[in-house]
């Protein structure tokens, strides 16, 4: 059986070579500038396909959970989609988009830069009262987020 791996930008532009079927999405094409990575695209054979909208919510509740919702772009959103959607494998070397990924059971293939080392749960405490919460400031008090990092069990 051949294996599916969903591939990150970072694929093409270093030219990592995947041993399978490679499969990404719109997003990462118009992220390629280079006439190398986007040749390397090309050559790859790899499958341009948009995720459902069913497992682009599914990612999108899973970075909120961990708390990477705030540094993933929407086309990293969907190549966690993608991924999810194929019970693929996802090659990329963004550490928000592994810890999403590993949180969803996802199998992740490093490009360039090492795995990350711990699934960890990101959360915001305001700085002034301690309360949990999202966003930029604090709903109760008004002062400014301040991300803390806890590892996941």
């Amino acid at each position: 059986m051949v294996a599916l791996i969903v591939a990150d930008s970072s694929v093409f532009i270093y030219g990592k070579v995947l041993e399978g079927e490679v499969v990404t999405v719109p997003g990462v094409e118009a992220e390629l500038k280079d006439i190398r990575s986007r040749m390397r695209l090309q050559i790859s054979g790899a499958r341009i396909e948009a995720p459902s909208k069913d497992s682009l919510e599914r990612a999108r509740a899973t970075a909120r959970e961990t708390g990477d919702f705030a540094v993933l772009s929407e086309v990293d959103l969907e190549l966690l989609a993608k991924a999810l959607e194929l019970s693929a494998e996802l090659a990329t070397d963004d550490y928000a988009l592994q810890n999403a990924a590993l949180h969803l059971g996802i199998k992740v293939e490093p490009v360039a830069q090492p795995r990350i080392r711990k699934i960890v749960k990101r959360t915001q405490r305001c700085i002034g009262c301690g309360r949990p919460f999202e966003g930029e400031e604090c709903p109760v008090c008004g002062t400014p987020a301040k991300r803390r990092k806890g590892v996941h069990k």
